[in-house]
């Protein structure tokens, strides 16, 4: 259902609230802009080495589809490949695509949800909290990693199309005159979620399910499964998974649930000091979005358009949380939680703040001012956790550029392996392709 309603006029207190939230919300994004400068790798590290690499063998040799169709691992990074060519072409190698790119995607998959949101049938200014909240999870200075580090752009890029495609997967009734032209476009969209990361692929899966709980005719259902078989199948001919599935033996099976549950439990998984509480977090995420997911997913329809958009952004972040557990548990084992994948739990807990709107809107109309008062005090422990989540990416964005540094001029430590690449011979071959290129000099 799509509409407006507002069960109370906003009064005087309300108006403080909102404006109170909206200042946070602005300090929030003033942070956001300052560790994205300070969080900015230009220089050639990891996966870099490895797509500077590819673009030799490739297209300076003339091989255009070699280039863009070869996987890295088993990614088939489109995006990630048209934005090397534009840096190194256009810019001399600066990163500035992938952060544009990245912000783009980012502020794209913002926007929609916001619009979502403004057009739903509940109070006004609860639209309003929603929207600003929505915000605070996603322009998090723990995601602006993923648009700051070439190397680590596909998972937002992933998240966004996910987004889009849910979006733009009009249900019956839904679209107007051009919901089939938007269809398709869903249908695009998904596509080009797997062309961040391979997960991506799961989308298919999801659209399907909001094809169904969208209530679209027999032949759209066909359309969208047959579309996911046939794009899933093409894009996996050849493909190789460096992951391995191991044995299923009870332990595994609990390391993989773990696994599962600090990847929900981001941004404090990833620090050591808070592991615990992450782990706290994501039971409750994985508990939460079960339940929902059965209550409103599977035994009844969503209630509206908004609800089902949330119950998909849902379901694609415990599906790719499952998908972590199960191809990652045994990489890395004496690592953290990599950060990189916060943009997936910010992607559950939207999903779960709106599922929760119907509840929040009780709130609203029976104790307003204490939930005012509980969402200022977390806003204002999220605006602190920007700043501690900031300054640490930017000194990791530090250690990285000086390693390059001291490994550009000749020199390799134990540190390389870590912010360098892992691998000092395929550094060194990578590095001499830059040098000869004349590339990636900014830093």
């Amino acid at each position: 259902m799509r509409g407006h309603t507002q069960s109370a006029v906003l009064d005087g207190r309300d108006r403080l609230f909102l404006a109170i939230l909206g200042l946070i919300a602005v300090a929030y994004l003033m942070l956001f802009g300052y560790y994205l400068g300070a969080t900015v790798i230009r220089v050639p590290v990891y996966d870099l080495l490895g797509f500077i690499q590819h673009y030799a063998d490739f297209w300076l040799r003339g091989d255009w589809w070699g280039y863009l169709w070869i996987p890295h691992n088993e990614h088939r990074l489109i995006f990630t490949r048209l934005l090397l060519l534009a840096d190194i072409g256009w810019f001399g190698g600066n990163t500035v695509p992938f952060i544009v790119f990245g912000l783009l995607c980012l502020g794209g998959m913002t926007m929609v949800i916001a619009q979502e949101i403004m057009a739903a049938a509940l109070p006004a200014g609860l639209r309003v909290m929603l929207v600003l909240i929505v915000l605070l999870l996603l322009a998090a200075s723990y995601i602006v990693v993923d648009c700051t580090m070439p190397a680590l752009g596909q998972y937002v890029h992933t998240a966004a199309f996910a987004v889009f495609a849910l979006v733009l997967l009009d249900g019956a009734g839904e679209g107007g005159r051009h919901a089939d032209f938007r269809r398709v476009l869903a249908l695009l969209a998904g596509m080009a979620a797997a062309f961040g990361i391979a997960g991506g692929l799961i989308i298919w899966p999801v659209l399907l399910w909001a094809a169904w709980r969208g209530g679209l005719p027999r032949g759209w259902l066909i359309a969208v499964a047959l579309t996911g078989i046939a794009f899933i199948a093409v894009y996996l001919l050849g493909l190789h998974s460096h992951a391995s599935v191991g044995s299923l033996e009870p332990m595994r099976l609990l390391r993989m649930l773990d696994y599962s549950i600090r990847f929900l439990g981001l941004p404090w998984s990833h620090a050591p000091a808070f592991l615990w509480f992450g782990r706290a977090i994501g039971t409750v995420i994985l508990l939460a979005g079960l339940f929902l997911l059965l209550r409103r997913g599977l035994l009844a329809p969503p209630r509206n358009r908004l609800e089902r958009i949330a119950l998909g952004m849902l379901l694609f972040a415990l599906l790719m949380a499952a998908l972590a557990g199960a191809g990652r548990v045994d990489i890395a084992v004496d690592r953290e939680m990599p950060v990189r994948y916060s943009v997936f739990t910010a992607m559950a807990q939207v999903g779960l703040l709106i599922l929760l709107a119907p509840w929040l809107g009780r709130l609203w109309s029976r104790r307003r001012r204490l939930l005012q008062i509980c969402v200022i005090g977390a806003a204002v422990l999220m605006l602190a956790q920007q700043v501690v989540a900031g300054r640490a990416g930017a000194v990791v964005a530090g250690q990285y550029t000086e390693a390059y540094r001291q490994f550009a001029a000749g020199l390799w430590t134990p540190a390389m392996v870590q912010f360098v690449h892992p691998d000092r011979k395929l550094a060194e071959q990578g590095q001499a392709i830059v040098v000869k290129l004349g590339i990636y000099r900014t830093y």
